[in-house]
């Protein structure tokens, strides 16, 4: 693993596994392309997902003249985002613990905060469309039970729930520790220590993010336009040919010339970024989707579940209508099998160890009393993928304007243009991406961001020379990974 982790993560592979979510693929955008690519444009964002979606909807709603293109190497919504696993999730607790832990109360409670919003503004945008796309999306409030499966995890939990609460008096009660016979009784978990009880919410994130982007073209098709199954192989800037639109994005179909652009491509974005390789780091996750038992006693789909290890945690939702479980994780060999995840860019390829133990938890989990037997006729593994997440060696997004003399291999920008990013999120994108996306577009058009984006989260020079010095620092493999977990 020398080079995994600041190797170029290239362009999305064109063969991915296919992901429950993408199909059907939306009828409006699939294969969408303009018969020919716009020679000029004043925004070109690549990237499909939560990001981009977000980001563009901000610029049109922010500004009546701003022409904007998005390029997508695949289908829309093809990437992390069309293959995460629904849930729009902030486990407050421990990301309160982790993050004061690295920058201190204050900048951990604002991180925390941020993350929380992330459900209601998401809901409150899809109401805004229409009662439809609530529906299609599967925008919702669920109960979540996190089932800690080890002594010493429980114990941990405790004294995180206990920090948390102090810090945030406000929250007190919103997350409980369950115990004792109400662990098998009410929450169905007969092997576990002890269970993490609060809300969460979750999703439909592809059918969200293609009906959202399907509208704006409807809307504003005179100014926006989709670009699928079109990468940027290249992207130059040359003020002299043509200062007014100085960057030249070059693809298989053609060039565009444009005042910005923005990265918002997640766990690729180091490729056109190369200061950020070891920085930004992708990594893979496996999904499947699965029939429950014939005894599994929930349904209707407002529950969703954790269950955390010693050394990993699974996470699971139920689908409303279905009632399918769609399930994610199986990362447990810790530190020694991360080398399998950490630096891969395809998503191409199952992580085989992590699909058997997806297969096979949730009879475990439940046990035989609340599982019960296979349906006949159904088989339990309805299908499985893989997903590319992009974790940053600081542990929270970078969004903004990119300090080119840091990360780039070609000239800055200046006030007439420049490139600018979002990305980072380390698997956590449904409580990051959106209101990232929002105040990329406002940072863009010279807005005020105002105070909901964390101070850490911002991009500069000197945060990227910090971890390009850490990059070096950590010269053994070995180290860089540690760096991460």
């Amino acid at each position: 693993m020398p080079d995994n982790l600041t190797k170029d993560p290239s362009l999305p592979v064109a063969n991915p596994t296919q992901s429950y979510w993408q199909s059907p693929p939306h009828p409006e955008l699939l294969g969408i392309q303009s018969s020919n690519l716009p020679a000029t444009r004043d925004i070109v964002v690549l990237g499909s997902g939560i990001t981009s979606c977000s980001t563009v909807l901000e610029l049109l709603n922010g500004s009546a003249s701003h022409s904007i293109t998005v390029l997508e190497a695949r289908e829309v919504c093809s990437g992390a985002t069309g293959r995460n696993g629904g849930r729009i999730n902030c486990v407050a607790i421990l990301d309160y613990d982790k993050y004061r832990r690295r920058f201190g109360h204050e900048a951990a409670e604002k991180i925390v905060r941020f993350e929380l919003a992330h459900y209601e503004a998401i809901e409150s945008l899809v109401k805004s469309f229409s009662p439809e796309l609530l529906d299609r999306s599967q925008v919702r409030q669920v109960h979540t039970a996190a089932a800690i499966l080890s002594d010493q995890k429980l114990r941990d939990m405790k004294v995180y729930l206990k920090n948390f609460e102090e810090a945030f008096p406000d929250m007190k009660g919103r997350w409980w520790i369950c115990e004792g016979e109400e662990l098998s009784t009410k929450y169905h978990f007969p092997t576990a220590k002890g269970a993490l009880i609060g809300k969460s919410g979750s999703a439909w994130p592809y059918r969200m993010i293609t009906d959202i982007f399907a509208s704006l073209l409807r809307k504003h098709g005179e100014r926006l336009s989709i670009e699928t199954n079109t990468p940027a192989s290249a992207i130059h800037r040359d003020v002299s040919s043509n200062p007014d639109f100085p960057y030249i994005i070059t693809t298989p179909r053609g060039q565009i010339r444009a005042k910005h652009v923005l990265h918002c491509t997640e766990g690729h974005t180091a490729h056109h970024v190369p200061g950020l390789r070891g920085i930004l780091v992708p990594r893979r996750g496996q999904i499947s989707v699965q029939n429950p038992g014939s005894r599994f006693p929930y349904k209707g789909g407002d529950q969703s579940w954790s269950f955390y290890f010693q050394n990993g945690f699974d996470y699971a939702t139920q689908l409303p209508h279905s009632n399918d479980i769609v399930i994610g994780g199986g990362e447990l060999g810790g530190f020694d099998t991360m080398d399998e995840v950490f630096g891969v860019s395809a998503d191409d390829a199952e992580d085989i160890p992590a699909k058997i133990h997806l297969a096979g938890v949730l009879p475990v989990i439940f046990g035989e009393k609340n599982w019960g037997t296979e349906v006949a006729g159904k088989l339990r593994l309805k299908g499985s993928w893989v997903g590319i997440m992009c974790n940053s060696l600081d542990a929270v997004p970078m969004v903004g304007k990119i300090p080119a003399e840091a990360l780039l291999d070609r000239e800055g920008g200046d006030e007439k243009g420049a490139e600018w990013i979002s990305a980072g999120y380390g698997g956590y994108g449904m409580v990051n991406a959106f209101l990232c996306g929002q105040s990329l577009a406002r940072m863009v058009l010279g807005r005020d961001v105002g105070g909901l984006l964390p101070d850490q989260y911002r991009i500069s020079a000197e945060r990227v020379c910090r971890l390009q010095a850490e990059v070096r620092r950590l010269s053994k493999p070995t180290r860089h990974l540690k760096a991460f977990l």
